[in-house]
């Protein structure tokens, strides 16, 4: 990796990388500059410090996430394909729900994450404000669903359901009760 130029993009799958062999805990910006074979001061012009590098992280899988949504028919499918999309990235990668809630984003991100979710919502016919509260919910289902079924319980719960079966029927549910109550 020397000669190859360090880029935001390069930093962030190496980050994962480490992330997913070591855990959140051990991921640092040392070991991050050793990984991509520079010193650690290279990092700091993409990165300032620990949050800024999670806060990368996360923006990278979120992004990554809205790129493998397909063209949809509607905004149910859209959703539905966004919720899938976060729940296998979530479920791949080691301490999603620690990553997720620890971080702050800068406003920048959020605001261009909204954006990012928001455009395509609003084309296929959903008001923008829905579109905001919607995806939001989406968020935290997915969220709290990989927090429960990577949890400390989770081979007991693995025996008694398919975890990705009975987070797609709660996602299933939250869309069509939306759609109902419209």
């Amino acid at each position: 990796m020397a000669d190859k130029k360090l880029t935001r993009d390069s930093i962030a799958a190496a980050a994962l990388d480490l992330l997913n062999e070591q855990g959140l805990d051990q991921l640092s910006l040392r070991r991050l500059a050793a990984r991509l074979e520079v010193k650690a001061p290279s990092l700091y012009w993409h990165v300032a410090d620990k949050n800024a590098l999670l806060a990368l992280l996360a923006e990278s899988v979120f992004a990554a996430c809205l790129s493998q949504i397909p063209p949809s028919p509607d905004w149910r499918a859209w959703l539905r394909a966004f919720g899938l999309a976060l729940w296998r990235a979530q479920n791949a990668m080691r301490d999603a729900g620690r990553l997720i809630l620890l971080t702050a984003q800068p406003e920048s991100v959020l605001v261009r994450m909204e954006q990012d979710i928001v455009a395509p919502l609003v084309a296929l016919g959903l008001p923008a404000e829905d579109a905001v509260a919607m995806q939001a919910a989406i968020q935290a289902l997915v969220t709290g669903w990989t927090c429960f079924a990577r949890g400390p319980n989770a081979a007991y719960l693995q025996g008694h359901m398919v975890n990705e079966a009975a987070f797609l029927r709660a996602l299933d549910a939250l869309l069509a009760g939306y759609a109902a109550a419209r």
